[in-house]
């Protein structure tokens, strides 16, 4: 896992970020979590500008994935949505064959008391929903499907 030293007026902080590829970017500093939403037209080698930074729920140490019945991998053009940490779908927001932009609000995964919203990170039309309202997830596991716009 990347570790960073950053300084921002003055003060000095830990990051951590476990998967710089994820979208949103998780950042953990000083032991809370944050997640970075990065513009996607941040491009050509530039420093990537921060369009939000929220705290998220601090996660505990991840804990092995039971095993489950497979689900076929999306298709070339595809991307999934996977459950960045373990909880309940309280809400889904969309349909297969609805349309999504970059970012928009797919489900809502209930974790620790809190309610995470799971957004789209690519603008394309959603192809499958694997999950349903009231589902447990696992850290991981495969909530959607969303092929390229």
């Amino acid at each position: 896992m990347p570790n960073y030293r950053v300084t921002i007026k003055g003060r000095a902080y830990e990051v951590q970020v476990p998967d710089p590829s994820e979208r949103p970017v998780r950042a953990i500093v000083d032991g809370q979590v944050f997640e970075v939403h990065v513009r996607p037209e941040a491009t050509g080698g530039a420093a990537p500008t921060v369009a939000e930074m929220k705290p998220a729920p601090i996660l505990e140490r991840a804990q092995p994935v039971p095993a489950v019945a497979a689900v076929a991998p999306p298709a070339a053009g595809t991307s999934e949505v996977t459950a960045p940490l373990p909880g309940t779908i309280v809400s889904v927001s969309v349909e297969a064959g609805d349309t999504v932009e970059y970012g928009q609000e797919l489900c809502v995964l209930e974790a620790m008391k809190m309610n995470n919203p799971i957004r789209s990170t690519q603008a394309g039309q959603v192809t499958r929903i694997l999950v349903s309202v009231g589902q447990r997830v696992q850290h991981g596991a495969p909530l959607m499907v969303i092929a390229e716009a």
